[in-house]
């Protein structure tokens, strides 16, 4: 590592980590760069920018962002592994793992407690067996079918049959609960999320700092947040939803779904709410991050959500995890104790 300088991402260089992305085929934005590295609500940095310091050239980048954890009864910092890039000058020279371990030594040493993510099928076995992840795999696609397009162009042989509309709008009224689409959270979703997360021992503390920076303050992005009140005027939770022009179709996705489980209809409320308003969007499918263990997953079930089937699945992925405390090894690794939604994504 003697002929490379290693710096920290900052407002200035934010030029130098986009070029490397952009040099070897992957577009990045300056305000979302921005918004993830320097404007997080944890506001640190563990970023490593390799650069060649004959050539001044960005050799590599390894990164992850800091972010509050619920892992059992505490809250506690956590991060997340995104945006590692090799330049293809420069692959086959260990900068991705010698990289990977000194963020993880800073991040350590800065009482991070994990580090988690998704990665795909080209760099899954470094993480595995060079970063000692623990593979949690499968990553939970779920996916509720609009339309049969979406399946029969991706198979040859099925390529013949009309494009059906499987599902209708289903606006019939539920009388205990009253919608509002407003792009903000009230303090009340705090309360909210500790009633939903009581059962859940790993995940990213969505609370309305994280809820704001993940949804409000995101540049370039357009969710849909649908919040639900039950007939005495109590916030009961939300959904927020989005669609998309991605994977060879029209894409919805319900990026999150919290609400209060005293109330175990609201979920299936909410979730059809957004449906019917992906569905008027004429949109193919929808698709949902949601493991089979979570608060939220019989609302999924009831509103014929379905485990989606490899070969249909976009892209490939991983979910994996590494535990920084001894202490905490055991939680974090076991995949039964997680909670992911597409909240966890940094693709959607």
């Amino acid at each position: 590592m003697n002929d490379f300088n290693i710096v920290t991402i900052t407002k200035e260089n934010i030029s130098i980590f986009k070029e490397c992305f952009y040099r070897n085929g992957s577009k990045k934005n300056n305000e979302v760069i921005e918004w993830q590295f320097l404007k997080n609500p944890i506001n640190k940095q563990y970023v490593d920018i390799a650069i060649d310091i004959k050539n001044n050239q960005t050799a590599a980048i390894y990164a992850i962002f800091p972010i509050k954890f619920k892992i059992k009864n505490s809250v506690l910092i956590g991060s997340q592994s995104l945006d590692t890039i090799t330049d293809i000058d420069y692959r086959g020279k260990g900068l991705f793992i010698n990289l990977a371990k000194d963020v993880y030594e800073k991040a350590s040493q800065n009482d991070v407690k994990l580090v988690y993510g998704f990665p795909n099928g080209n760099s899954i076995y470094g993480f595995q067996k060079k970063l000692a992840w623990e593979v949690l795999d499968p990553v939970p696609f779920l996916i509720k079918p609009f339309r049969t397009s979406y399946f029969t162009n991706k198979i040859s042989w099925l390529s013949w049959l009309p494009n059906i509309n499987l599902v209708r709008s289903n606006n019939k009224v539920n009388d205990n609960y009253r919608v509002e689409s407003k792009n903000e959270f009230p303090l009340a979703v705090n309360e909210v999320w500790t009633k939903f997360s009581k059962t859940i021992n790993v995940a990213v503390n969505r609370d309305k700092e994280y809820l704001d920076w993940r949804y409000i303050n995101k540049p370039l992005e357009d969710y849909k947040i649908v919040h639900a009140y039950n007939e005495e005027n109590k916030y009961i939770g939300f959904v927020v939803f989005a669609v998309k022009s991605k994977h060879g179709g029209k894409i919805g996705y319900i990026m999150e779904l919290v609400y209060n489980t005293d109330y175990k209809d609201a979920g299936e409320f909410l979730l059809k709410h957004a449906t019917n308003q992906i569905n008027q969007s004429k949109a193919d499918c929808v698709l949902s991050w949601c493991l089979e263990h979570s608060p939220n997953y019989e609302a999924y079930k009831a509103q014929k959500f379905y485990n989606m089937p490899e070969k249909f699945r976009p892209i490939e992925l991983h979910f994996g995890a590494r535990s920084f405390d001894d202490n905490l090894y055991d939680v974090i690794n076991k995949r039964e104790n997680w909670y992911l939604s597409y909240s966890d994504s940094d693709t959607v």
